[in-house]
């Protein structure tokens, strides 16, 4: 499923900023790499979160299906 591993590849871009912020000679720039690190964390966090949601509601409604 595609979706599972969107929260993993949103923490590989976050990696991917954090090593562009510690690469940068710019103080601007390795801040805003910083920035855009945490945003892929809290995506990936929402992500996961909604994903599990969903996967409670997809539970529900199997249940009802075979009590029906």
């Amino acid at each position: 499923m595609e979706a599972v591993k969107c929260p993993a590849k949103c923490r590989q871009h976050a990696l991917a900023c954090v090593r562009l912020a510690q690469t940068s000679a710019s103080p601007q720039v390795r801040e805003q790499f910083a920035d855009l690190a945490w945003t892929w964390i809290r995506l990936a966090d929402d992500l996961e979160r909604n994903l599990t949601f969903l996967a409670g509601l997809d539970d529900e409604t199997e249940g009802e299906r075979l009590t029906a």
